[in-house]
Parts: C-alpha cells; structure tokens; sequence
C-alpha cells in the first residue's frame, strides 16, 4: 500500500516501526482511519468510533491526516478536535504547524489562557479550519446553546480524542460534612435547610438496606428554601479566596441544581445523578478515538459505529500471569494485613536487575501499598505524576490517561478492580442511551446487575479500565513485557484478554493466605440491631435485653456509635437524624412505633 492510497506524506512511514513489521495490515488501519475522518455519510446523532489498538498512535495518526486534508486545495473540510488536556490541545496545534504548506490553513487551539479574547470573537470562529478545544470545553458548550453554535458553525468534522467523562454529581454524609466546613458559620443554617431533604434521604435508605439493588429516589425542597441558599451561595463564592475551596463549592451548587431537580439513584450511602444536557452533540460527520471501544458496553447502546477493532500487535512473546483474588476496593482494604506483604514479596521477587515495574491500583489503597513496598526494601519508586527515571513506579486507576512515561517498561502489575459505585454505572447507561431506567432491574447479584444492559456496561467499564492499564507499558510493534493480573473474575479476565493478540503464554498463581469472606461480624450485628429496634413498639427497653435478642456478646458501644445507628438518633447541632431512636444510660427509648410514616418523623 503506498502513501498515494493513504493520502499521506512520503516520510510518514519510513521510520514507523508498526509499518516495517506489520506492513499492509497495519497500513490498511491507517487508511480506514482516513476514510472515517473523510466520509460523508454520517449525521449529527451519530457517532463512529475508531478503535484503533492502544499504543499505536491514533491521535498522531489522525493529526497527520488532517495535515494532508488541510494541504489539498481541492479538500474544504473544517474540523473540530476535542483532546483532554491543554498540553494536548497545545501539542496538537504544534503537530499541524510543522506542514504549514497553504496560506488556506488555520489551526486554532482554544485554552483558558486564550478564551477570554476569544469568546469576544465568537463570529471569527467559523474561518478558521482547524479549532481545537478539552473534553471540559465540550461539556461545557452542552450547557451554552450560543457557544457551542458558534463552535460548530461551517464545520463538517468532529473527532473527540478518548471518551467523554461527563460528571456525575453524588451527595453523601462526606459530602456534606466536607462542603460544610468550607462555609461560613452565617452560612452553615442555611446550609443544613438546603441538605435536609438529601440527608432525610440518604437515612431513610441507609434503614432499608437496599444493598442489593440501586434504588430511585427523588429528594425533596421547598423552591423558596433553594433559592434563598443559592443566593447566600453566590457571596460566598465570590468572596472565597482559596481556588480550590471556590471550586468545591461551585461543584457542590451544580450538584444540588440537580439532586432537587432530577430522578437521582441511591446505593451505598450515595445519591448520585446528572445533568441531563450533558450528552453526546456531533457535526455531520462524528468520530470518537477510543482503543477499549470494543468491550465497552456504553457503546452498544446509542448510535454508535464501531471500527477498526481488530488487534494487529502480537504479544506471542509476552507472559500473562492471572493472580486469582477478589481484587474489589473492599476486600483488598479487609485483607490488606496479609495481602500487601505478600504481593509486595512477589513484586520484588519477579523483578529482575534490568526490569521496570509498574504497579496500578486503587488511588485509596496506594499509600498502603507504597508502605509495603518500603518495608520490602524497594525504595525508589515514582509515584503518581512524579515519575523520574525510577525502576518501579506506582499509579492509581483514573490517572492514566495520556501517560506514556511508562511505554518501555518492562513488568505492569495491575493489583486492583477498576469500579465505580453500583449507581454511577446506571448514570452512563442513561448518559449514554439517552434514556430513562424505565421499569428495569436494578437488583444487583454477586456483585453483577441482573439486568443484561446493565451488566455489559458495568463489565465493559471494568473491563476496558484494565486494558488501558496493561497497554501502559511495552508500546512496541513486538511486545516482551510480563503482565500480572490480580483478578478472581473469569469473565473479566476473559474480556481483557480478548482484545490482546497472542495472549497464549497465560500462567495462573495463587495467594498462600486464606482471603476473608464478604462482610464482617460487626457490619452484621449492626444491620441485626436495625431491624430489631425498628421493629419494636414505642417504649423504653433494656440495653441488656437488647444485646440478648441480638447476639451481642461484647462491645455494644461500636454498634450504638456506628453511622447507621447515630441516623437513627434526634437532630442535634452537629448531626441530622430520623428521630427514631433515644439512647440512655442503660436503657434505650423507641421513639415512634413502626408504623409511623416517614413523612411525620420530624427532622
């Protein structure tokens, strides 16, 4: 295949090295990728998207193409590129300057720096070829009917660089404890009114234990409360001098726009929903650039095209150890005690003079990890963003993106399961299908929804996160890398798997130590106490005989100072609870009998 059919430049290819070993196969990717970016078949609700294997360089592939597009003067084509981060958009602009061939070309990358020249010259926008902006840009322009047509004005093509993250919004009891504390005292009344109804929520859940299944839900305010708040909110913001507490609040405030106005979802101490503008808006022809495409669910469910999923790079010289352990946020933090020694131990074993290792895990569970690695005499360790040429460096999931700082290294440990909270899976199946839950399941089973759309986006979401991590390192045309899964889901494993070509040398190893089981006495005795308490009769009732009819045989004060328990108590200055519960020295005193609805327990 040569370069007239690519329509690219001679010395595009003569150094390439995926070109040298994998020839037309890989030639043939490079052109499908140009005849999606050029095609005008395509409608502004429809979406290809280009799965391009991880480490090939489909963003610098589909630069150099609109490089070529930019010096035909028979090609008119106007584009906007949507990159996630401002080094991104400044690379790109970079990369397009380098072939300034025509007077006709102009390249446009749109930063915080720049914007407020530019969002003054809104109608100079349409003139120019090339307009480059962030993934946070987008979103924004989904709430900016103005802008976001001015953006798009006299141009075809729209190619988004990795898929968009749009932004969940989730109250918790942390949330309001955090966001509180960034208040002024005046403020903090005022804020208690505006939380009440999430917070009357989040208890009244918190006692029916829906653990297994997400559940809808749609707190309630007063429109006069809400909007005395927003005004208080508004002084304090601009009166706030720290950035970062400025755009804690502000976040918070989007937040609550949307918790009083929409169908939320309740799972685990969360509420969580969305803004339902936020959503997918395209030209006449649109591309998403996403290497997990194939395995991610969302994908499935709007109107998506996928193309250019099949793997090309044979990783025949690779070794793939499966480390079968539930390697959930939970239970990694229930076994850590035995689990982070012996990892660590095998981490060091495994890693041989000349080898770099990285290690990827959960953000919460990093500095555990990091401890036990110390302590295993492995010293110099990169970590985080502050990589320096260290042999061992150590990442959390949600913090890879862009990161090649890690292409030739030679081991990736992957110790953790990429998930998000159970509702936050729902929200991207709404996001993405632009659809309501209707009267589907939520029930959840074995840690899986029973629903089949919900369980591939879920596993698809998994699924895709871990391949991202292992595609970290050896981004090479022959990978020889060893990749150490810790992962007890065959399914998972399977799909991950899947999208690797010549994953043939795949060895399993197991944990020496026995993993505890799910839960733990404590958190069962608590959900016992519940439900006895909440049954019984208004009255007073011995703590003694309580403990007897429960099971508890020592320790009662953790249960009586646990969170769901202190929901259950009167409000106080520093807590708001469902008044259910009064608890004395020696006796407990039921407040209200259990028929009595939840719309007469005064909070």
């Amino acid at each position: 295949m040569d370069n007239d059919e690519l329509g690219l430049y001679e010395d595009d290819f003569i150094d390439d090295n995926y070109a040298k070993e994998y020839g037309d196969l890989y030639l043939s990717k490079i052109k499908k990728l140009r005849e999606t970016i050029t095609q005008t078949n395509a409608d502004e609700t429809s979406f290809s998207v280009f799965s391009l294997e991880a480490g090939l360089g489909k963003s610098l592939h589909t630069l150099k193409i609109i490089d070529s597009i930019l010096d035909d003067w028979d090609n008119s084509l106007s584009f906007l590129i949507v990159r996630n981060f401002r080094i991104d958009i400044e690379q790109s602009v970079n990369q397009l300057e380098k072939h300034n061939k025509g007077l006709h070309t102009n390249v446009l990358g749109i930063t915080f720096e720049n914007w407020s020249e530019w969002q003054f010259n809104l109608d100079k926008l349409k003139d120019i070829r090339v307009l480059i902006i962030s993934h946070q840009r987008y979103k924004n322009l989904c709430l900016d009917d103005k802008y976001r047509q001015a953006f798009m004005e006299n141009r075809e093509v729209l190619i988004i660089d990795e898929k968009i993250q749009f932004p969940i919004y989730t109250f918790s009891k942390i949330t309001y404890d955090e966001t509180r504390s960034l208040l002024h005292t005046g403020v903090q009344q005022e804020y208690d009114k505006v939380c009440s109804g999430l917070l009357k929520e989040l208890n009244k859940q918190e006692i029916e234990k829906n653990k297994n299944k997400v559940v809808r839900c749609e707190p309630r305010i007063h429109p006069k409360t809400l909007g005395n708040f927003k005004k208080h909110m508004e002084v304090n913001i601009e009166n706030e001098r720290n950035m970062k507490h400025k755009n804690k609040l502000k976040e918070f405030m989007a937040g609550l726009e949307q918790w009083y106005s929409t169908k939320c979802l309740y799972n685990g101490g969360n509420i969580s929903t969305f803004n339902r503008n936020h959503k997918l808006w395209g030209l006449k022809n649109n591309i998403i650039l996403d290497a997990s495409a194939g395995i991610d669910g969302i994908y499935k469910l709007g109107n998506f095209n996928l193309v250019g999923q099949e793997r090309i790079v044979d990783h025949s010289n690779s070794q793939f150890t499966i480390i079968k352990f539930n390697s959930s946020k939970s239970n990694l933090q229930d076994n850590q005690s035995k689990f982070n020694p012996e990892i660590c131990e095998k981490i060091k074993s495994n890693h041989k003079p000349h080898d770099q290792t990285l290690i990827l895990c959960h953000k919460e569970n990093y500095k555990a990890i990091l401890e036990q690695l110390y302590k295993a005499e492995i010293t110099k360790i990169g970590i985080g963003d502050d990589y320096n040429g260290e042999n061992f460096a150590i990442n959390w999931f949600g913090n890879l993106i862009g990161k090649n700082e890690y292409s030739n290294f030679t081991q990736c440990w992957i110790i953790g399961t990429p998930n998000i909270p159970y509702e936050q899976y729902l929200i991207h199946y709404m996001m993405y299908k632009q659809s309501d839950l209707g009267k589907k399941s939520t029930d959840i089973q074995l840690g899986r929804f029973k629903n089949d759309e919900f369980k591939a986006v879920q596993i698809g979401y998994i699924s895709s996160g871990i391949y991202q991590s292992i595609k970290r390192i050896q981004r090479n045309e022959r990978p020889q890398g060893e990749f150490f899964l810790v992962n007890g889901d065959p399914q998972i494993v399977s799909m991950v798997l899947s999208q690797i070509k010549g994953t043939d040398n795949v060895k399993s190893m197991d944990m020496d130590f026995v993993q505890k089981g799910k839960g733990d006495k404590k958190r069962d005795i608590i959900d016992k106490f519940v439900d006895y308490v909440y049954g019984l009769p208004k009255g007073m009732y011995k703590k003694k005989d309580i403990s007897e009819a429960i099971g508890i045989t020592n320790n009662f004060n953790r249960v009586l100072t646990d969170a769901r328990v202190q929901s259950l108590l009167p409000i106080t200055e520093n807590r708001l609870g469902l008044g259910i519960l009064k608890i004395h020295n020696k006796q407990i005193e039921k407040l209200i009998d259990p028929d009595k609805k939840d719309s007469d327990v005064t909070m």
